[in-house]
């Protein structure tokens, strides 16, 4: 896959506004095309959907999408599952867990895909610290954002993996923001950051980076993805068949053309288009290869994010297996 970088801001963005949904502007509507509603977080990754519906691909596969904005990926979840939108997009491991509690959720399509070549988090310590490998960690107390999230999760397997032991590391919630913050003032030794925030402690020399705890998922994995209700794919195959084909389109263009998606991006999350940094598209191909979402399922299972591991073929639409689907 051409790994030519595009505009993102997958998880690196948090909103402060009160505001539920915030619609891009579209295209006047054509009544002869299907509805559909998207939501997401402010991710840049969303930048494929967005210039699906900008870009008038989504109308020529016969949809007239409305991509609108939520304050977080449990509110994207809760709506598709109420019936309010049609399809979400959130994180692999955020579907993972949800699949877990039996909620009839299904992929369609990839969105963002993590590349150990380009991280967008690492796990952190203070300029100073004595802290220099996994096997420093043991005894140590990390910050994270939530207990048993995405980044506690990695970083415990990827202490496992580069010789220390993660059970004997402790965990302190902190948002994002205190982070940095909290680890040069001592009060947590180390702590997950993703950009901006990322780039803006290692800048100032606050911070220096440990290790990139998603590597322990592996050097290419899915990051996000689009997903729907079971009951929405089995009713709507041939509309959602083409929404696959129309992101994967879109995701063609904006791979080969990433200065145009900053402002894309920039105004849907009322970002500065300097604060956008590049990270990777997924392909709808993506989705059938397993190497890129088993792994996670098996982490999140080992590290007890989800009571036990399952096949990742159990969370696809089983119309993407359907010739012409993707």
């Amino acid at each position: 896959m051409n790994e030519t970088t595009f505009p993102h801001l997958r998880r690196a963005l948090f909103l402060g506004t009160a505001t539920a949904f915030v619609a891009v502007p579209r295209p006047a509507r054509a009544q002869s095309l299907a509805k559909l509603n998207i939501g997401s977080t402010a991710s840049g990754d969303i930048v494929v959907a967005l210039w699906a519906e900008q870009g008038g691909i989504f109308q020529k596969y016969g949809l007239d999408a409305d991509v609108q904005r939520l304050n977080s990926s449990s509110a994207v979840v809760a709506a598709v599952l109420g019936g309010s939108l049609d399809l979400g997009r959130a994180s692999l491991f955020a579907l993972v867990v949800a699949r877990a509690k039996g909620l009839p959720i299904v992929l369609e399509a990839p969105s963002a895909l993590y590349r150990a070549t380009s991280p967008d988090a690492a796990l952190v310590v203070a300029a100073d610290s004595a802290i220099r490998s996994a096997r420093d960690l043991n005894g140590k107390l990390l910050a994270s954002a939530s207990l048993g999230d995405l980044f506690s999760t990695v970083t415990a397997a990827w202490i496992d993996q580069n010789g220390g032991d993660s059970r004997t590391v402790k965990y302190v919630e902190l948002p994002g923001s205190a982070t940095a913050n909290a680890i040069v003032a001592g009060r947590v030794d180390a702590g997950m950051l993703a950009y901006p925030a990322l780039g803006e402690a290692v800048r100032t020399g606050k911070c220096r980076i440990l290790g990139h705890p998603e590597d322990a998922i592996g050097k290419v994995s899915m990051a996000t993805a689009y997903f729907c209700s079971a009951d929405f794919a089995a009713k709507n195959a041939a509309l959602i068949a083409r929404f696959r084909k129309a992101m994967d389109e879109s995701a063609a263009y904006a791979i080969a053309h990433p200065a145009e998606m900053i402002p894309v991006i920039a105004k849907f999350s009322g970002v500065d288009p300097k604060l956008v940094v590049p990270a990777q598209l997924g392909r709808a191909s993506d989705l059938l290869d397993t190497q890129l979402t088993q792994p996670t399922i098996d982490v999140c299972a080992k590290y007890n994010a989800i009571p036990k591991t399952f096949p990742v073929r159990e969370m696809l639409d089983p119309n993407v297996f359907q010739k012409g689907s993707l």
